[in-house]
């Protein structure tokens, strides 16, 4: 989807996102962003919650280090994972999107994620999808 681009004086009609983060578009150009993705493992084979557990402290720190005023993984039930990032805007979230760290940065085999709920997310880069 090619972005909307708004006339000088409007705001633009849809908020676009790039990467592989579930995210909240901000209310305001330049105010603060959200990004939230939602992982399962199933059965909770050890290994891959372990190597899961070890990307997602990578990830945390690396964004951290690129400007995030918060990352952190929060465990919401047994398997089941939320990891938060807030920006200070939406293109400090981009940029750290496209580091090349980030972009090499992938889950396990084993590791499933939920489809985002609102109209601005959209999903980890190749990772499968679960209810």
């Amino acid at each position: 989807m090619a972005p909307t681009r708004a006339r000088p004086g409007r705001a633009a009609k849809r908020d676009e996102t790039r990467g592989g983060a579930v995210t909240r578009a901000a209310k305001a150009s330049g105010g603060p962003y959200e990004a939230r993705n939602e992982f399962v493992i199933p059965g909770g084979d050890g290994g891959v919650v372990a190597r899961f557990e070890e990307e997602m402290r990578a990830r945390e720190k690396m964004a951290k280090e690129c400007g995030a005023t918060e990352a952190k993984l929060v465990k919401l039930k047994a398997n089941e994972y939320a990891f938060e990032q807030k920006w200070a805007s939406k293109e400090a979230y981009e940029a750290y999107m496209n580091t090349p760290g980030r972009r090499r940065s992938h889950l396990t085999v084993g590791v499933y994620q939920r489809l985002p709920k609102d109209k601005w997310s959209v999903p980890e880069n190749f990772t499968p999808v679960t209810r």
